[in-house]
């Protein structure tokens, strides 16, 4: 059965069918990864109305990532093997890009030397260098904090829209689950928050306000 299902990946992974698999149908296959899931259940997740999460869901079927047994949605053999391929192949790009970020860093911190009587914006900044100090949190934790206070020292905002669990991933430069842990962990401890934005059918992550003034005062007393 085991050697079948191999075989059946194998073809689909390579047909047109499930080349075409992204955004939303991705999405839905991470949420169901942890456990089976009723089509009500993934609209309130999602923020989605119930016919259009309905019909990504057959739409599935027929492509046998998912099953329904009793009103429960759950993913087959070829969903759970398709999901962990593309986690390996998102993680090789995730990879690709640090390399690439890396070497652009680099070259943008040449041209800023060039740059030092530049007048700098009056706009407020904090800095996180002490919390990263102090902290003890993962590293993905860090790095969400990281890139959402260079968004607040840049413009001013304490937040960042993004469409999807994938965006959100890339964005932070870690795996859906990687991310899903640190910003319960970042939620829970009041760092970060995040929920789904209906007006703008994104998930919305943002600072919240006492973190941004407890890192104004840290820096204060530096």
């Amino acid at each position: 059965m085991k050697d079948q299902t191999r075989v059946d990946y194998a073809l689909l992974s390579t047909s047109t069918t499930l080349s075409r698999v992204r955004g939303f149908t991705l999405e839905l296959l991470h949420h169901l990864k942890d456990g089976q899931k009723r089509c009500c259940d993934l609209v309130e997740i999602t923020g989605k109305s119930h016919p259009y999460v309905w019909s990504y869901l057959k739409r599935m079927q027929n492509y046998k990532l998912v099953e329904k047994n009793d009103g429960f949605w759950f993913l087959s053999d070829i969903g759970v093997n398709f999901l962990k391929h593309m986690n390996i192949v998102y993680n090789n790009i995730i990879e690709y890009k640090q390399i690439i970020n890396r070497k652009q860093t680099e070259e943008r911190q040449k041209i800023d030397t060039s740059f030092t009587n530049v007048k700098v914006k009056t706009m407020r900044q904090i800095s996180i260098s002490l919390w990263l100090q102090q902290t003890d949190r993962e590293q993905v934790e860090k790095e969400v904090v990281e890139v959402l206070v260079d968004h607040y020292n840049k413009t001013g905002s304490k937040f960042l829209f993004f469409k999807d669990i994938y965006a959100i991933a890339e964005r932070f430069k870690a795996s859906p689950d990687q991310i899903n842990q640190a910003m319960m962990n970042l939620k829970q401890d009041h760092i970060v928050y995040n929920y789904r934005d209906k007006g703008h059918e994104a998930w919305k992550i943002g600072l919240y306000k006492d973190f941004v003034e407890a890192l104004s005062k840290m820096a204060t007393k530096k």
